[in-house]
């Protein structure tokens, strides 16, 4: 009778685990590295950001100096660099990222996705969903820019979408009008190239 007992205990709770798993649950990216200050705001609560701390769906982060950054490493390798920005975890989950960048850069270093997985980075003016993938974007008051160092991303628009490869860019400045990938200055490239080598994806 124990036996059976703790059999079913036993069964509840790995089907109890499987369900928390299959949601989203679990701890799916933490910080791993700080550079100066940052801060984390949740559910009306912003206190500082510290090493190891966990990022979830909800929380906005944010790197108040220009050359401060923080790096997340996500569970299932992807890695992201934040500096000086302000960005808003709008959608986590083992599955699907949405981060809303306000301001300031995010470099992504994003391992390849199957087809049920996505990775977006939404801008005031438009949305970047990666296909596996290193990039950077800086968004400004003026502008939301895009470069590719490898791979492609794709900038989603209400009635379009443009594919950027690597080495093209893409400045957007408004969410109407024609806009199309030109190739990347060298500049741009090696400074996008020269942080990914700092986080170690090089």
């Amino acid at each position: 009778m124990k036996s059976k007992i703790l059999l079913t205990v036993f069964a509840l709770c790995f089907t109890f685990i499987n369900q928390v798993f299959a949601n989203g649950f679990m701890e799916v990216a933490r910080v791993s590295k700080i550079h100066g200050t940052a801060f984390v705001k949740a559910s009306g609560h912003q206190e500082k950001l510290k090493e190891s701390a966990e990022i979830a769906e909800g929380m906005e982060v944010t790197i108040p100096k220009k050359g401060d950054f923080i790096e997340i490493k996500f569970q299932n390798g992807h890695l992201v660099r934040l500096v000086g920005a302000k960005v808003k975890v709008a959608m986590l989950n083992p599955k699907n990222t949405l981060f809303e960048l306000i301001k300031g850069k995010i470099f992504s270093a994003i391992k390849p996705l199957t087809e049920n997985e996505t990775f977006v980075v939404k801008t005031k003016n438009v949305s970047f969903a990666v296909r596996g993938t290193r990039y950077y974007i800086d968004e400004s008051k003026k502008s939301s820019y895009l470069c590719v160092c490898e791979g492609v991303v794709a900038a989603k628009f209400p009635t379009s979408e443009i594919d950027v490869k690597k080495d093209e860019d893409l400045t957007v400045n408004s969410k109407k009008g024609e806009f199309k990938a030109t190739p990347a200055s060298k500049m741009m490239i090696d400074m996008g190239n020269k942080v990914f080598g700092e986080m170690g994806v090089l």
